[in-house]
């Protein structure tokens, strides 16, 4: 009885080590690694980013008309885009020439971060100006959410208060602070 009894017990031990053994090899070679497992998708490249005007559009939901009313508009808008990215980069890289030289030249660098600012709030308006073009075609529920939206992400304010409710962070009526 006790040979059958070591047989067993050195089965199961050379079962454990042959799993213990698959599960190293996995793990080892055949299994990806965590950090390609959980990553999420890399962001597009800033010139395939879709703008702030095309980005409002689609949360609009705007139907086949609208969009069709919008086609021009939105083509100029993203030919003016296109353009001023590439002259936003010309002087970024000039800037950064500027930065890589030995003895910085200041007057040169305020020059072209000054250049870049103005672009970028010619950018900004002319995103503005689009928006003004498809106001009109919008249903009044989209221009309510439109209100909304430019609020958000142009001015960068908190959303407005709910119509009906309190605002975030109130206190319900007669909620007061405690006598002291």
């Amino acid at each position: 009885m006790g040979s059958r009894l070591i047989q067993v017990l050195l089965g199961l031990s050379l079962l454990l080590n042959t799993f213990v053994l698959v599960g190293f090899v996995y793990s080892s070679w055949i299994s990806p690694p965590t950090f390609e497992r959980h990553m999420p998708p890399p962001p597009p490249p800033p010139g395939t980013r879709p703008s702030p005007v095309e980005a409002l559009i689609k949360d609009l939901g705007l139907d086949d008309g609208q969009r069709d009313a919008m086609r021009g508009p939105m083509e100029r808008y993203t030919a003016v885009r296109r353009e001023r990215f590439r002259e936003t980069q010309k002087i970024r890289d000039q800037t950064a020439a500027e930065l890589a030289k030995p003895q910085m030249d200041m007057t040169r660098i305020d020059g072209l971060i000054d250049q870049i600012t103005k672009l970028r709030a010619d950018q900004w308006k002319e995103s503005l100006h689009a928006v003004a073009q498809l106001e009109p075609q919008l249903r009044p529920d989209q221009r309510e959410r439109l209100r909304v939206l430019l609020a958000e992400r142009f001015a960068g304010a908190p959303p407005p208060p709910r119509s009906g409710g309190r605002a975030p962070g109130a206190l319900a009526p007669g909620l007061g602070r405690p006598p002291q």
